[in-house]
């Protein structure tokens, strides 16, 4: 009997102490349970763009890009690219949009898409990187 009190009385003052410090910590526990949730949301973003960067990069090695494809469609189907840029002066070529793997950035495969005037898809081309994926 007594020493179920004894363990009883141990577990109430371990169980104070750890409140206390709960209390105390309580704005830097949140804080780090912030930056976990970031780092979730973080790595989830990644993983998405990793998967619509290798889907493109296989319907380009397949011939399952359509030439004549909507620049809507093609950001609906594989996410907005890394940088597009418009080009001046009478080309054919209006918009430049490149995609690339989104933590390998500088040594994967880049893919160019040339949307023409009416922004439809006019060509594509892979550019191999130095370690690709």
């Amino acid at each position: 009997m007594k020493k179920n009190i004894i363990s009883l009385c141990l577990l109430f003052f371990i169980l104070y102490l750890g409140g206390c410090t709960y209390i105390t910590h309580y704005k830097q526990l949140m804080l780090l349970k912030g930056f976990e949730d970031n780092q979730r949301e973080i790595k989830a973003y990644l993983d998405t763009q990793e998967k619509l960067f290798y889907k493109l990069k296989d319907d380009l090695l397949n011939n399952r890009l359509v030439k004549g494809w909507p620049k809507k469609k093609i950001l609906s189907v594989y996410g907005e690219p890394v940088f597009c840029r418009r080009l001046n002066g009478a080309y054919k070529i209006k918009e430049i949009c490149f995609y690339r793997h989104p933590v390998f950035s500088f040594s994967s495969d880049m893919i160019c898409l040339d949307f023409d005037l009416n922004q439809h898809l006019d060509a594509w081309r892979l550019i191999k990187g130095i370690n690709p994926q």
